[in-house]
């Protein structure tokens, strides 16, 4: 991983999903809208089936306070693992853009490695790091 001390921020090495994985299955939305709303995931587990999937290595907030966080854990950590192995990812340097349509648009981001040191989410803030 490159280190640009002056930005706060870092080239990541990333691990994305290799050649034939089905995209569809793959990628999963776990924003803030869906924490609450158990059938979002339900639904998300239909489509995905057995299919590898990112739905796969993450713990959707919705399912903390539920009994069984251990199974759940030992599911993600056993997943990681089996991915690996099965050579589901390639590994590559650098930023990623992503983008995603939604009802209102498109939205785009890029996923970088922040400093979390130089984050500041106050308001007036003049950090490297901050809220918007």
């Amino acid at each position: 991983m490159r280190y640009l001390d002056e930005l706060a921020l870092a080239v990541p090495d990333v691990l994305l999903p290799g050649p034939g994985m089905d995209l569809s299955k793959w990628a999963v939305i776990a924003c803030d809208q869906y924490t609450s709303e158990p059938e979002y995931w339900q639904k998300v587990q239909d489509i995905v089936g057995t299919s590898p999937s990112s739905l796969n290595l993450i713990y959707p907030e919705v399912y903390l306070g539920d009994p069984g966080a251990d199974s759940r854990i030992a599911y993600i950590r056993a997943e990681m693992k089996l991915y690996l192995e099965k050579g589901y990812f390639s590994e590559a340097e650098g930023f990623v853009y992503v983008e995603r349509r939604t009802n209102s648009g498109v939205r785009r981001g890029l996923v970088v490695c922040l400093d979390l040191e130089h984050y500041d989410f106050r308001k007036g803030s003049t950090s490297l790091i901050r809220a918007t």
